[in-house]
């Protein structure tokens, strides 16, 4: 029996410092949601032409219990909802599978994309920069900082909100329109294939074969405010008509849709995610030893913080088990022995509520779980129990 309890307290020891640690347990939900874009049409009309037939080609998928859908402007969100166990994963390639067999149902200008989701996909650490110009800070931010946080071990991804991204925006001018007798679908329809790279063969000269391509990439504003536009008839004086003929073209930023401020100051933030198989403290111990270099990397003008961390809640979770267990054991112990006045059942007493939590470590291990919420508050109950 001695040497059984001292094997299930080495092993429960080893297994209990290698278990990964979560706040939440790792869960996929069951529903994958497609969205599809239809710019410039109506709800009824996303309804019509969208919402109805990809709902449609939904039904009779192998474990799918219900579909719900919202048709807006320019939008259609379709989420399907399946049984508790699906794989998500095969659940999406099934749904693709049904898109691109009704492909061909769907308006031209209609795109689709399946989306899901899960608890892995929520940020574990979120940091926020303050300070200096949001333009120059997001440049900065986007080539000395995300790239150094996806290689840290364990994390999936580092993403950056808050920034303004650049556009070109083409506004029409209405009377160079009509004085060419053009309308706005002709500047749509320049833009819809310029820009584009084709292949057009091998040209083989030598002993040296060579790929040959059509066309020419757009670099900037100036490329194609250039563009011919189509069906355009030539000026009085033979010249060739393009969009900046009949419209303004000019870089400019994105309209902000949200807006982040730490203390009273706007501010840009990071959102770092893991991977499934990873240890959440780990990966915000990594991120935390990086957060130096990152912010040297940066400037002085600059500020980078953390703003949101997961790693302090569940290390304080575990700290709690510890230290109500240990409390659990001593009250046990010496109520037993205050009442019963035996030895024997004190240290049966003593032996038992460890080694049975030490053995429960090693369950977990084998099971493939994690400390988390759940399985530190069901460890609690179970000392109590004991």
């Amino acid at each position: 029996i001695a040497l059984v309890t001292l094997a299930i307290a080495f092993f429960g020891v080893m297994s209990m410092t290698s278990l990964k640690q979560e706040l939440i347990p790792s869960i996929s939900l069951p529903r994958v949601t497609v969205v599809t874009t239809y710019q410039g049409a109506s709800p009824e009309i996303v309804e019509a032409d969208v919402t109805g037939r990809v709902e449609s080609a939904l039904q009779g998928l192998q474990g799918l219990e219900s579909t719900s859908t919202v048709s807006a402007a320019n939008r259609s969100i379709v989420s399907a909802d399946f049984e508790y166990g699906t794989d998500i994963v095969y659940a999406e390639q099934r749904i693709q599978q049904a898109l691109n067999r009704i492909d061909a149902q769907l308006p031209d200008e209609a795109e689709s994309s399946v989306l899901s989701g899960g608890i892995d996909d929520l940020p574990i650490v979120q940091l926020a920069v303050t300070g200096g110009d949001p333009i120059d800070v997001a440049e900065r931010i986007r080539t000395h900082v995300l790239g150094e946080l996806r290689s840290l071990p364990g994390v999936r991804g580092a993403e950056l909100f808050g920034d303004l991204a650049e556009r070109i925006a083409i506004t029409p001018r209405g009377d160079d329109l009509a004085a060419r007798g053009l309308t706005v679908q002709a500047i749509s329809d320049t833009l819809e294939n310029a820009g584009v790279l084709i292949p057009a063969g091998q040209l083989t000269e030598g002993e040296s074969t060579l790929t040959v391509q059509a066309g020419t990439v757009l670099a900037g504003a100036d490329d194609l405010a250039g563009l011919p536009v189509v069906g355009a008839e030539p000026d009085p004086d033979g010249g060739v008509v393009t969009i900046a003929d009949v419209a303004d073209v000019v870089l400019d930023r994105e309209p902000a849709t949200s807006i982040a401020r730490v203390d009273g100051e706007d501010a840009l933030t990071i959102s770092v995610t893991k991977r499934p198989a990873a240890n959440t403290v780990e990966v915000s111990d990594a991120v935390a030893e990086a957060l130096p270099e990152l912010q040297d990397a940066l400037g002085d003008d600059v500020q980078l913080r953390v703003v949101m961390d997961q790693a302090p809640f569940i290390t304080e979770s575990i700290d709690t088990l510890v230290t109500e267990g240990l409390l659990g054991l001593v009250f046990a112990v010496v109520v037993i022995f205050a009442f019963l006045l035996s030895v024997r059942a004190t240290l049966v007493t003593a032996v038992s509520i460890p080694t049975s939590l030490l053995a429960t470590f090693v369950a977990l291990q084998l099971a493939d779980y994690s400390l988390n919420i759940l399985t530190l508050g069901a460890l609690t109950i179970a000392i109590g129990r004991v």
